[in-house]
């Protein structure tokens, strides 16, 4: 709470003094590096001045023929710590959202609200070349990966056990987004439109300009998109004053209409061998329009209705997200390095709603309301890393400070007509959230022959305060925690390896989890924060086998990772058909399973991916008070990609995606399932058509089911997704030149050159 513990600020200062020393750290080293160094023992020993080297006796010559060398990125590679995918063969990272791109990605679950989850844990860290982003970061994050284009990014890195010199933030991991960048000389670039049958329009452009010393990389795209999309909810419970078993249910249309901008550039700037300059900037913009309509009805064990009312919304939801940042890395040899970087986000929101209601039961009423919930966020960081070869290995240290400040204002009006709406002070809702974070960390790496080790340590301070101005409260935390990681590679052969990692992650709440007062989320919803939250920490391990055999990979992973203090939603019946949604702390959680994935060529022109997770789980919310025991179950998921090479300038794309039975605090997800197919032109080196068909089943749909003493919830989201998409992909520049040269027709994302 307020004041923190005793050993906080002894534990922040310390952290202070550790990051002042790595700071101070490579300028004596460099020093000591400008000193002369003895001979490398494992070379011969240079000649002294005095005596010069006699010059080597001149060869016969030899005639060579010219060998030529084609090939191109592989879809995936792996490093001690991470998994990296390219998106340049995936049809639905062409046509689709980032949402649609991370679904064909082994580990990784988008579900069809862009709730995004890694193994099944919903607590994923999302970053943009490395840095964290407005877009992806708050309660608007699912918005973002559903709108985004998916053809800005040219690769995905899935981190599910990072090491200590990355954000501990994040139980599940870490997803990094990496944007496409401009290569060749001069200048290259692309533009593209898309159309399709789901009432989406997109189009935008990329463009790079490339010198011996300078890169410059931009982009700009523009989308517009109607959607359409069906909720039903049943709720069965004992009322709870009188114990009357009532069922409540809600039947609703979501329309939007959204539309908006987004333009990002990179700057690299190398004036000499040693130096490199960087900055980025970006821009998004998130407007939607939508007309929710709502049927609630509540009726008695006989099916007498108790309760008639529908609502009638128009909702005007604003997010403009802007991020700058800059970078400056000095080389003073191999392997040693100094770097320094800053960023500044903010993100603005501004949604208003106004509600038409009309209640037939119990008593005939129309009412007006009107709900403006408007936030405004700033995340400001400063990184400082450093890193040398020592004793045989490679040290990496680092100071991370990082502070955010928050405003989120939340008003409610009622009254008979627009006119006469006034504000309720019961519903305002207004707090400032304010935290700071100081870490250090250290990483080591070192190879014993054919083992590769590499161990880490963070340490971070965390301090933050909740002033809720409504209430007059201002609850926070103050405390410090270690988080350790390692990570072990043993080569068998040049074709086979084993991998073994721990790590130690930490899942702090959002702020809209602590916020004590209550949010008016619809006639029959309401949401209250717990500002008693504590941060879910979870311990990961992980054991691997990997195996390339020509042009296939195989690998296996097996997985376990305990939960403490995992928080999670859980719903409570107010009584009269409203239903609050609360947080708390779950009692203990545990997974374990096991990860295949497989790709490769069944022929010339036939090449796969696929992958399944295969899994238990055990959650027990007893502590939560909401009669929910202890369960567990086996699930499963899987995905796979065919792609089929029909002729040099066309492949054909299906693709399955099957999410299994997931256990959740309140119930299950069940399973879904969804098949794309996709078609891929090219009509000249510089045109080409992309066709994809989305959710062609159509059986693409969300179910939750809850069943316990105290409420049953069936609750069915039905989005229309079923969809055909076309777009057009034109490259000028050092694109097309390449493209021409290039002997196969390999499908690279035309959203950006190269």
């Amino acid at each position: 709470m307020a004041g923190g513990r005793p050993g906080a600020s002894m534990a922040g200062s310390r952290i202070w003094w550790l990051g002042l020393a790595l700071a101070a750290a490579p300028l004596a080293v460099h020093a000591e590096a400008e000193a002369p160094k003895p001979s490398d023992p494992g070379k011969p020993a240079a000649p002294p001045a005095s005596a010069p080297a006699k010059a080597p006796a001149k060869a016969a010559p030899k005639t060579v023929e010219a060998i030529t060398v084609t090939g191109s990125a592989p879809d995936s590679t792996s490093t001690l710590d991470a998994k990296s995918y390219t998106l340049g063969k995936d049809l639905a990272a062409t046509n689709g959202s980032i949402a649609d791109a991370l679904r064909n990605l082994p580990s990784v679950e988008v579900d069809l609200q862009g709730g995004l989850s890694l193994r099944g844990d919903t607590n994923v860290t999302i970053l943009v070349d490395g840095k964290p982003s407005p877009m992806f970061d708050g309660k608007d994050r699912a918005d973002a990966l559903q709108q985004l284009p998916a053809d800005q990014y040219e690769r995905v890195e899935v981190i599910t056990n990072p090491s200590a010199a990355l954000n501990p933030e994040g139980t599940a991991g870490v997803i990094n987004l990496i944007t496409r960048k401009s290569r060749g000389a001069g200048v290259t670039g692309s533009a593209y439109v898309t159309a399709s049958t789901a009432a989406l329009k997109r189009m935008g452009a990329s463009f790079g300009y490339n010198t011996k010393t300078l890169a410059i990389t931009g982009s700009l795209a523009g989308n517009y998109q109607r959607n359409k999309n069906h909720i039903h909810d049943v709720k069965v419970g004992p009322e709870p004053t009188t114990g009357q078993i009532l069922t409540s249910r809600d039947d609703s249309i979501g329309r939007n209409i959204s539309r908006g901008p987004s333009g990002r550039i990179n700057i690299t700037w190398t004036p000499d061998p040693k130096d490199q300059f960087t900055a980025a900037g970006s821009y998004n913009s998130f407007l939607v329009h939508g007309h929710p309509f709502d049927a609630f009805e509540t009726d008695t064990a006989a099916g007498t209705p108790v309760s008639l009312l529908s609502t009638l919304g128009h909702r005007r939801f604003l997010e403009t997200d802007n991020s700058i940042s800059a970078g400056w890395r000095h080389t003073f040899g191999e392997g040693h390095e100094l770097s320094a970087d800053a960023l500044y986000n903010d993100s603005l929101g501004r949604d208003h709603t106004l509600f038409d209601e009309t209640q037939v039961l119990p008593t005939p009423n129309l009412l007006r309301e009107k709900i403006r919930d408007d936030s405004s966020e700033h995340h400001s960081e400063f990184r400082l890393a450093y890193s040398q070869r020592v004793a045989g290995g490679a040290l990496k240290v680092g100071y991370e400070l990082k502070h955010d400040d928050n405003d989120a204002n939340y008003k409610d009006a009622k009254g008979p007509t627009e006119a006469g709406l006034v504000d309720v002070p019961a519903l305002a809702n207004h707090y400032l959230f304010t935290q700071d974070i100081n870490a250090a960390y250290a990483t080591y790496q070192r190879a014993f022959g054919d083992l590769d080790v590499q161990g880490g340590l963070r340490i971070e301070e965390v301090r933050f305060t909740l002033a809720q101005l409504t209430a007059g409260l201002r609850p926070g935390q103050d405390y410090s925690k270690a988080y350790p990681s390692l990570h072990l590679a043993y080569k068998l052969d040049d074709e086979r390896k084993v991998t073994a990692s721990f790590s130690e992650r930490v899942q702090r709440p959002p702020v809209v989890f602590l916020n004590p007062l209550i949010y008016i989320e619809g006639p029959r919803q309401t949401q209250q924060g717990n500002p008693n939250l504590k941060p879910q920490d979870t311990q990961s391990f992980e054991l691997g086998y990997e195996k390339r055999d020509g042009q296939s990979n195989y690998q296996a992973t097996l997985y376990y990772r305990r939960y403490v203090n995992q928080f999670s939603n859980f719903q409570v019946d107010q009584g009269g058909g409203v239903f609050l949604e609360t947080f708390g702390n779950l009692g203990s959680a545990r997974n374990v399973g096991l990860e295949l994935t497989a790709g490769g060529k069944v022929s010339s022109k036939i090449s796969y991916t696929a992958s399944t997770n295969l899994y238990w789980s055990e959650v027990d919310g007893g502590n939560l008070g909401i009669g929910a025991s202890a369960q567990s179950g086996f699930g499963a998921a899987g995905r796979a990609n065919l792609n089929w090479q029909v002729r040099p300038d066309d492949m054909v794309q299906l693709n399955a995606i099957v999410n299994g039975r997931r256990l959740i605090a309140q119930g299950v997800l069940e399973p879904v399932f969804t098949l794309n197919l996709g078609w891929r032109h090219k009509l000249n080196d510089r045109i080409t058509a992309t066709l994809t068909a989305q959710d062609v089943a159509g059986t693409n749909r969300f179910h939750r089911r809850l069943d316990t003493p105290a409420l049953v919830d069936r609750f069915d989201f039905e989005p229309v997704a079923r969809s055909i998409t076309l777009r057009l992909d034109y490259r000028f520049g050092g694109g097309a030149a390449k493209a021409a040269k290039d002997p196969g027709f390999e499908y690279e994302n035309a959203g950006g050159p190269g």
